[in-house]
């Protein structure tokens, strides 16, 4: 298991037949943005980027890869998946045909077995690759898929596609048809690349602006734009009688803005944005008790007329108002205000009660607050003579006017776990403030329901009474892996310094004598030297960067604070694999749900997953169909999936994977993450018996030798640069606690 990793990691590389092509053929870029690298691997150091329709000059090809050269001279190598070398006339439709029935599956393979990437709408033009036993292989949005051969037909010469049989007197069809004229009712409307909120804006479309509908699916329209095709939400456009000479609507609709609604803001200050969603851009405010006209409601959101356009703002902070005269006074003039102080390094103070609200301030801890009321787990209080919203999490009573009354009396207890989580409050949906060491000493104030109340640096915190016991007194702990500790808050997050047992080269002699390192190099893996061990296993040569800092932080902690828009805005980001499929499209909320339910870090657990399967495309992430397992015939073919290597051994990583997949029951993308969420919880951040709850202590354990996730050196230096990216969703940092081991 332990050596495994290294040939999974092999095996995300790319090897496919080389391409014949004419030496210096001419290519052009079909990816929004290209990356191209030092070599030809995803692991080669990143160049510089070619937008999409640049031509590049295609000198050599391997294993997938184009050795380019750009119009300015430069050099390097880039996917060739994303150059197309056909850049022939436009106009030639010999590769292409057209789609001739409604919602034809687009699949990842060429059998009704494998999954759904998408369904294309009659009348949708696709281009050919290649075409075998009833299937044909087409390439449609950038993404490459498998459709049946008989659902589609040729076009015509003059370029558009070949129109369905009329049958006399048929019904129409709901479905638009290609070519239709509609007219945008959006103060403005954002072209997309694709049909989700997910893709690029390449364009916006004015208040009644014509387009050109080519087809509609899923509430989304693509649409003919500046001589391309983009898509836009059909929720804001409307038939256009163009000419004259469309069909009159038989049934005319009332106007909706003919008919409006006053009403109140009730918020100190309210967004108005340009669509119904936070996503939207915000293109005003609105200040407290400022009257609105609402042209209508949905979904919590009312359209209202802004500055003389339209506009959307949250239902939530909008009351009736008693037009003519003043607003109705509140029905409890007495509000209760309640004195509470913060218990976190720094909390963030909110203009709304979640974390899709702006930052108006923060607190510091010990400070104290008004507390108007609290809901749902969020507190509104009075903040620098306004009204603003904080986690009740971290808030705990005041003793208003007095000094708070000091514990009666102590009691003196050792922690008998590896290490033990101190809390701001007595359960684990409270942050993490601190930690405690195997046999370090703790003076216990009080103990309540499970969780001990205790002094920790001079302040309270709680631990779960489960891990201490009576201390005996007597000497030190003899042996152990280490000794004392300190601890630092830096930019609002808590760093714990452990202090080690054992030298760095205590630790470098340890793993260099068991051979336990390899490393990536233009041969593949090759075995690390003392030197490379020694540069990756010393955690001072990465405590300096905000990227290495992260294979230290405590992954033992589910971190709120990220929401799934957020994350599938990363993962809907990753360019597809060869067979054109993204499996972790719109999986943020898979991840968010296993992180939460195994209380593990989500940043982490999307990282490695990226590591692990070459950001989704390695043969294991993309699913493999197994027939068998263990040398037994299955009843029917079962498609599973492994996105961190579990269970793939060297030589075999594959159907090793495949295998532990379906024995785990690995077989949807959604039971993946949540098995493997689990599987890591128990073998690693969670398994007292180990102490492996950071990326450094997974990868370079000085007890358990044969139990470290990989053999690349650097592996937990990797996964943390791919962290990097993400960290900075989180809300704030005063949730992150990181430990850095200090060798002797």
């Amino acid at each position: 298991m332990k050596r495994r990793i290294a040939m999974a990691t092999l095996a995300l590389i790319p090897f496919t037949a080389t391409n014949a092509f004419a030496s210096n053929q001419e290519g052009i870029v079909t990816a929004t943005s290209l990356n191209v690298r030092s070599g030809p691997s995803t692991y080669s150091s990143f160049l510089f980027s070619i937008k999409k329709n640049d031509k590049v000059t295609i000198l050599k090809s391997e294993n997938g890869w184009y050795k380019i050269s750009t119009a300015n001279g430069h050099e390097g190598w880039a996917s060739s998946e994303y150059i197309s070398t056909n850049i022939s006339d436009t106009n030639q439709q010999s590769n292409k045909k057209v789609v001739n029935v409604d919602n034809l599956n687009m699949r990842n393979g060429a059998s009704t077995s494998y999954r759904v990437i998408m369904k294309l709408n009659k009348g949708t033009v696709i281009e050919i690759i290649s075409e075998s036993n009833g299937w044909t292989k087409i390439k449609h949005d950038g993404r490459i898929g498998f459709v049946a051969s008989k659902y589609l037909s040729p076009i015509e010469n003059n370029n558009q596609p070949t129109k369905p049989e009329q049958q006399p007197n048929a019904p129409v069809q709901p479905q638009v048809s290609v070519g239709k004229t509609k007219v945008v009712v959006a103060t403005s409307l954002n072209v997309r690349s694709g049909p989700s909120t997910g893709n690029s804006v390449i364009g916006s479309l004015k208040n009644n602006e014509k387009v050109e509908v080519i087809s509609e699916s899923n509430g989304w329209s693509k649409i003919k734009y500046n001589g391309k095709e983009g898509y836009v939400s059909s929720t804001y456009l409307k038939d256009v009688n163009e000419g004259g000479n469309s069909k009159p609507n038989e049934t005319p609709k009332p106007n909706p803005n003919v008919e409006t609604k006053t009403k109140v803001v009730a918020a100190t200050s309210l967004n108005v944005r340009s669509g119904p969603s936070t996503s939207h851009g915000i293109i005003g405010s609105l200040k407290n008790n400022e009257k609105v006209e609402v042209i209508s409601e949905s979904n919590g959101w009312s359209k209202i007329k802004y500055n003389g356009k339209e506009g959307y703002v949250s239902s939530t902070y909008l009351k009736d108002s008693n037009e003519g005269g003043t607003s109705k006074p509140d029905e409890k003039p007495n509000v209760e205000i309640k004195i509470k102080v913060v218990t976190a390094t720094s909390l963030n103070v909110r203009s709304g009660p979640s974390t899709g609200h702006g930052i108006i301030g923060s607190l510091k801890n010990n400070e104290k607050v008004e507390v108007i009321s609290e809901s749902n787990g969020w507190s509104k209080i009075k903040y620098n003579g306004k009204e603003g919203y904080v986690s009740s999490t971290y808030l705990k009573d005041s003793n208003e006017g007095g000094a708070v009354t000091p514990p009666e009396q102590t009691k003196t207890k050792v922690v008998t776990a590896t290490s033990l989580n101190v809390r701001s409050g007595p359960s684990t949906g409270h942050g993490i403030i601190g930690s405690l060491k195997n046999n370090e000493k703790v003076e216990v104030i009080s103990e309540s329901n499970g969780w001990s109340k205790i002094k920790y640096n001079g302040k309270e915190g709680y631990v779960s009474s489960t891990y201490l016991s009576d201390y005996q007194g007597g000497g030190t702990n003899p042996g152990g892996g280490s000794g004392g500790s300190s601890s630092e808050v830096v930019d609002g997050a808590i760093v714990n310094y452990r202090n080690l047992n054992y030298s760095l080269q205590d630790h470098v002699n340890k793993q260099a004598s068991k051979g336990n390192g390899n490393m990536i190099s233009g041969r593949g893996f090759v075995q690390a030297s003392r030197s490379d061990i020694e540069h990756y296993i010393n955690p001072k040569n990465f405590t300096s960067s905000k990227s290495g800092m992260l294979q230290f932080l405590r992954l033992d902690s589910y971190k709120g604070g990220i929401s799934a828009s957020e994350l599938n805005g990363y993962l809907n980001s990753l360019s597809p694999a060869s067979s054109g499929t993204n499996v972790f499209y719109n999986q943020g909320q898979a991840f968010l749900d296993a992180a939460r339910k195994y209380n593990i870090d989500v940043v982490y657990l999307v990282g490695h997953s990226m590591v692990e399967t070459g950001y989704g495309k390695s043969t294991l992430a993309q699913g493999q169909i197994l027939t068998s397992y263990k040398g037994s015939p299955l009843p029917k073919p079962v498609k599973v999936y492994n996105f961190f290597g579990i269970g793939a051994f060297d030589g075999t990583a594959n159907l090793s994977g495949a295998e532990a997949a379906y024995k785990n029951g690995w077989t949807t993308v959604e039971k993946t993450i949540e098995g493997s969420a689990k599987w890591l919880s128990q073998n690693y951040i969670h398994n007292g018996g180990y102490d492996q709850n950071t990326l450094y202590k997974m990868r370079w354990s000085y007890e358990h030798l044969w139990h470290q996730y990989a053999t690349d050196v650097n592996w937990a230096n990797v996964i943390s640069s791919v962290m990097s990216r993400l960290v900075g969703m989180y809300d704030t940092n005063s949730n992150l606690v990181y430990e850095v081991p200090v060798h002797r």
